[in-house]
């Protein structure tokens, strides 16, 4: 009887990734969920992986060997807009913001706790091997 082999095929990445998952925003003290979700792309999408190959032949373009650390969080902000799929009930000053590439950017760039919850859960892997 030969023995059962573990089908690679579970392990997805890029098609899970593309498909995007939900991150439910927490309070950046309580750890409270805030009712707020974020639908991203993974580490392994194809936009991901587009938007660093994107950055990196810039940086060739301009023969830049380092970067600054601003420009290396621009480049971070830039892959976490592109990795940005849709929202759910994001409220700025008692609107309800649509998932605008400006609105987006606004939002991670006014609120660092934002963007360090979505970095880390692009980041994670173990995001896109839900059910």
């Amino acid at each position: 009887m030969s023995e059962v082999k573990f089908d690679l095929a579970q392990l997805d990445l890029t098609a899970k990734s593309n498909e995007g998952e939900w991150l439910e925003l927490e309070h950046p003290v309580t750890g409270e969920p805030l009712g707020i979700k974020i639908k991203l792309a993974g580490v392994d999408s194809d936009i991901y992986k587009k938007q660093l190959r994107k950055l990196q032949d810039r940086r060739l373009r301009k023969g830049l060997r380092t970067i600054t650390a601003e420009e290396f969080e621009e480049e971070q902000l830039q892959l976490l807009v592109a990795c940005t799929l849709d929202w759910k009930g994001m409220v700025y000053e008692g609107k309800e913001l649509e998932p605008t590439r400006e609105n987006i950017r606004m939002v991670y760039e006014k609120f660092s706790w934002i963007r360090e919850q979505v970095d880390n859960f692009i980041g994670d892997r173990r995001n896109f091997l839900k059910s």
